[in-house]
């Protein structure tokens, strides 16, 4: 069976490359092209002919959810799979709505990465991303100002052992195998603590 052919397009080139070094260590995929915005993406699609296309949601000059719907009629037997710093919900809804088969965070694993791709090469959406609870919310925004399990306990009124606990559903359910990775994702969503 031939590989997958992906299409990988986010304005970072540091993004592009470590994709593309990554989706090598596959061998059921192949990184087909690069593009920088939505236009460059385009242009690629139509020359490359992806089987799925990786699509970051900020990008300058055509973001990546204004630029599903001329994918999909540029290639329509591309699936798309939308890739975000954040876990907003509503991203992944405009996603769908717009025929996109899901969105993944760049926080996930590898592992969901590729899981991923051959789901929506399959033609199978993405399952919901697991929602926070807003306590586990407030604890993530403590996390991106690296607070220790005491400090967040003491803020929120709750025992260190209870933070842990957050720590690891979050990590289950964001798909993130570290704590330094779970904070690492805190810092790209970071938003101050809530009270």
């Amino acid at each position: 069976m031939k590989p997958l052919r992906i299409l990988i397009v986010d304005d970072h080139a540091l993004v592009r490359e470590g994709l593309r070094r990554l989706l090598a260590t596959f061998p059921d995929v192949t990184a087909v092209g690069t593009a920088a915005d939505g236009r460059e993406a385009i242009e690629a699609a139509r020359r490359t002919r992806p089987d799925v296309i990786l699509l970051d949601v900020a990008m300058p000059h055509l973001d990546g959810l204004s630029a599903i719907a001329p994918l999909r009629e540029t290639a329509p037997e591309a699936a798309i799979l939308v890739l975000s710093m954040h876990d907003e919900s509503a991203y992944e809804e405009a996603a769908r709505d717009r025929g996109a088969c899901g969105l993944l965070s760049k926080a996930a694993s590898p592992e969901a990465l590729h899981r991923a791709i051959l789901d929506a090469s399959a033609g199978r959406t993405l399952p919901v991303t697991a929602p926070l609870t807003p306590r586990e919310r407030k604890v993530l925004s403590y996390l991106a100002s690296e607070a220790s399990d005491e400090t967040i306990a003491r803020a929120l009124g709750i025992r260190p052992r209870t933070v842990e606990k957050h720590c690891q559903r979050m990590m289950k359910a964001l798909e993130i195998r570290t704590r330094a990775g779970l904070v690492s994702y805190a810092r790209r969503c970071r938003r101050p603590p809530l009270s």
